[in-house]
């Protein structure tokens, strides 16, 4: 596991009953090094999580030391809908996911309604979620203040089954963790050689291991996977891994171990995510372009640009002389009043940005696919002549993580909107 230490563990009640999530517990309390554990109910739970000290706007900001609270929770899998809307309600500050109650989990980006309501192009599917929280302290990002790791895997394991025969029997992909970089807690935590094994058994279904900004992918050269687990990265330029990702994997670092992966027999993809412009941008793209594809072979590239960030945000979090002074100045002097959370880079300028990305991209490998990752259909339209190279539209397409988007098509239409 890669190096965390906790201020405290919350032990939720009835995990350690489990004698296969009291044996994790025992392998992350040895990791984490905490100096207090504490066994609680759900109105301790609030109580602590409430009392969080998170200042400004609770992004972790430049060079941020965070030392969590952290969470063994368990997922209710014995649970009905109605005795978990209770507890909630009895406790205000319970979410969902702190109830136990999110580990098949359904993303809505990209239903009918979604497109309609937010003019985003993405794709809709059921997810694996057991962690929310991080390792890193990336200076646009909030995970850092606590993480909640659901223990009993096994549990879960023996009944996704019966999830996706009820929910999706067709989806293909299976991304796990969206909410984390997995494989930092790994091997102790040991969630992925159990999602590996699943799905290696799994005929026409496939796992998507986000390894994230991480590097740590040692532990999993020599499982068994069939072929049937993806490994995707978010690959950041030099200066954004060093800068504004600390404590994350370098840019050589995620490139080298996703070349490991795909030596040991992994597909591997790649996420350019999120695009910060810093300064001489173009150049550390070009290079970041060249050194993925003189290592890797990526089934498919996608990307974004920064996100969830206007200009007094930015200021606040960032070390704005790093960054690109053009960029800096627009969004400075961005003065639209009425802005979508998500596209608060102004859509030009993350033309200017795509347009170099995908240039290089066709420079470097013409034969490698490339998507959006969750942008406006205008944009796809705008360079709708650079995708239908490769055979992708905004209703048709594959991505990282959609979940039709799995290997074993010719990587050509092969995601659905489903609504």
């Amino acid at each position: 596991m890669e190096p965390l230490k906790a201020e405290r563990v919350l032990i939720v009640d009835g995990v350690m009953d489990d004698p296969r999530a009291a044996a994790r517990a025992d392998r992350l309390i040895a990791a984490l090094q905490p100096d207090t554990i504490e066994h609680v109910d759900d109105a301790r739970l609030v109580e602590v999580l409430q009392n969080l000290k998170i200042t400004g706007s609770g992004l972790h900001g430049m060079y941020r030391e965070i030392d969590p609270v952290v969470i063994f929770n368990r997922e209710r899998l014995d649970e009905t809908d109605e005795q978990a809307r209770a507890r909630i309600e009895a406790h205000p500050g319970l979410t969902l996911r702190l109830s136990g109650h999110d580990a098949f989990h359904w993303r809505h980006t990209g239903t009918a309604k979604h497109r309609a309501e937010s003019g985003w192009v993405c794709t809709p599917a059921w997810q694996l979620h057991t962690i929310v929280g991080c390792h890193y302290r990336c200076a646009y990002c909030s995970l850092g203040y606590y993480v909640d790791i659901m223990m009993n895997f096994e549990e879960f394991v023996e009944a996704l089954p019966r999830l996706i025969a009820d929910k999706a029997p067709r989806q293909g992909l299976f991304q796990y963790d969206n909410a984390t970089d997995t494989v930092s807690f790994e091997p102790e935590y040991g969630g992925s050689k159990l999602l590996i094994d699943f799905f290696a058994g799994r005929k026409d279904q496939f796992l998507e291991l986000y390894v994230g900004k991480s590097a740590n992918v040692d532990f999993m050269l020599d499982y068994n996977h069939r072929g049937h687990t993806v490994c995707c990265w978010s690959l950041s330029t030099r200066t954004q891994c060093g800068e504004f990702e600390w404590r994350s994997a370098s840019m050589e670092e995620r490139i080298e171990a996703s070349r490991k992966c795909e030596e040991a027999g992994y597909h591997v993809r790649h996420r350019f995510s999120p695009i910060i412009p810093v300064r001489n941008w173009r150049d550390e793209i070009s290079e970041m372009i060249e050194l993925l594809f003189a290592n890797c072979t990526p089934d498919v590239i996608t990307f974004e640009t920064l996100r969830y960030m206007r200009y007094g945000r930015l200021e606040a979090s960032f070390d704005l002389d790093l960054l690109d002074p053009e960029f800096v100045d627009i969004m400075k002097s961005d003065t639209r009043e009425s802005v979508q959370s998500g596209e608060e880079i102004p859509p030009e300028f993350r033309r200017t940005i795509y347009r170099h990305v995908i240039d290089e991209l066709e420079r470097v490998s013409p034969q490698t696919p490339y998507a959006f990752c969750r942008e406006l259909r205008d944009n796809w339209e705008f360079f709708a002549e650079d995708f239908a190279r490769h055979n992708q539209h905004p209703d048709c397409y594959v991505c990282n993580c959609g979940g039709y988007s799995n290997p074993g098509h010719e990587l050509l239409c092969t995601t659905q909107v489903i609504g």
